[in-house]
């Protein structure tokens, strides 16, 4: 072999070594960047987790100062629907409407009264006042008549949902309906709905607490940022 050939063959191999290099210091960052993406979400993933599924450790942790073992932001929510049915085969324009709810009969602390609010099957707010209340030991709601306002077609049968938690860090309604001397309708409760929300009170305790009491909570090492829109 020359001493052309040679340098040649030398030039080519190194060519095609640079080529492989090349590739594989692109392959080896992608697979790095995919690797840290999925990293990520996996820690997104565990972060949601440790905050929305669930009460926290003690689940009444912010009523308190000391950290918790376990940060969580949910609470229960419950609502009891409610049908309302004209029975006088008359139009009846803004009536006042009560039904009387058991909301807490063993006293599990389930409903504070500035809890409540009453929607349809629209999602609009109805604004109601609350009568004859009664109260257990630690003063949440036992029971309690329930009155709003709506107008009713002739025989008509709508359909309306009382929402109800333990949240105590809800402003009341100042609004007042006088209780109804009208009988000509029925409203018929239906059995209690339970769901998971986010608790007003827990997000309001977290941001009392330092960025640090957090994350030693949840025991990740990234950094990271809340946001909870409506």
């Amino acid at each position: 072999m020359s001493d052309v050939d040679f340098a040649v063959a030398v030039g080519t191999f190194f060519a095609f070594i640079s080529v492989i290099i090349i590739y594989l210091t692109s392959y080896m960052s992608s697979y790095i960047g995919l690797t840290s993406t999925s990293e990520l979400r996996t820690v997104a993933y565990d972060y949601f987790n440790g905050l929305f599924t669930g009460k926290g450790i003690p689940s009444n942790w912010e009523q308190y100062t000391f950290t918790p073992v376990k940060i969580g932001l949910t609470t229960d929510l419950y609502r009891i629907p409610i049908v309302v049915t004209e029975t006088n085969g008359t139009y009846r324009n803004n009536i006042a409407i009560n039904v009387s709810i058991s909301f807490d009969s063993s006293c599990q602390n389930r409903t504070w009264n500035n809890s409540i609010r009453i929607y349809n099957e629209s999602n609009y707010q109805f604004t109601g006042t609350l009568y004859n209340q009664s109260f257990c030991i630690s003063q949440y709601l036992n029971s309690s008549d329930v009155v709003f306002s709506l107008s009713l077609n002739p025989l008509d049968a709508k359909k309306f949902f009382i929402y109800y938690s333990p949240e105590q860090k809800i402003v009341p309604s100042n609004y007042t309906i006088e209780f109804p001397s009208n009988a000509n309708y029925t409203a018929v409760a239906y059995p209690e709905e339970k769901f998971t929300a986010i608790s007003v009170s827990k997000m309001n305790a977290l941001r009392n607490r330092t960025y640090d009491e957090v994350s030693r909570t949840l025991g990740q090492i990234y950094q990271f940022n809340v946001e909870v829109s409506s």
